[in-house]
Parts: structure tokens; C-alpha cells; sequence
């Protein structure tokens, strides 16, 4: 393979992984449990806490539950753009890229 054709194919890998990242950061995710619903976009941001049980006593037990939705929620998302830019690298870590 001559350096031409490994740079082409380089600069491809590059434009496909930033057009997924741009559809990855667009994308909602949701976590909910019997107290809360959070919901993060793409780039991790929490846009949405939904406390759905509003006769809760129980504060600590509330924010133990919303602690554990949002880091539940934040991690599908981290999760799946792993593994949708593993795609495209074959499996490489990309510097800068993830």
C-alpha cells in the first residue's frame, strides 16, 4: 500500500468519526427508576431530573436515587459511543477521539 492510499484512508477514517460524533452528541439518553427520571444528551449534559414520585419522605433515599440514575444515564451514553466509534477504528483508541 503506498503512502497515498494509507493517507486517503486515514483522512476518511477521520471525516467518518467526526460526522458520528456529531450524530452521537445529538442523541437522548434516559435512565429511569421508581423515583426519577434524567435524561443527558450526547455530550453527557443532564438536560432533564423528573422527580416522579412527588409524596416522597424520604430525602436522602431520593438523592441516593437520583445520584444513581444520572450515573446510570451518563454511562449508556458513554457506553454507546464506544462502541459506535469502535466501529469506525476497528477497535484502536484514537487519541482525542474518545
Amino acid at each position: 500500500m503506498n503512502i497515498q492510499a494509507l493517507l486517503k484512508q486515514a483522512q476518511k477514517m477521520q471525516a467518518d468519526l467526526k460526522k458520528v460524533e456529531q450524530e452521537l452528541e445529538a442523541r437522548v439518553y434516559e435512565e429511569e427508576n421508581e423515583f426519577v427520571r434524567v435524561e443527558c444528551d450526547g455530550k453527557y449534559h443532564i438536560n432533564t431530573i423528573e422527580i416522579k414520585n412527588k409524596n416522597l419522605e424520604d430525602i436522602e433515599m431520593l438523592q441516593d436515587m437520583i445520584a444513581v440514575a444520572v450515573n446510570k444515564v451518563i454511562e449508556k451514553a458513554k457506553t454507546e459511543h464506544e462502541q459506535e466509534l469502535s466501529k469506525i477504528t476497528g477497535g484502536v483508541k484514537m487519541p482525542g477521539a474518545f
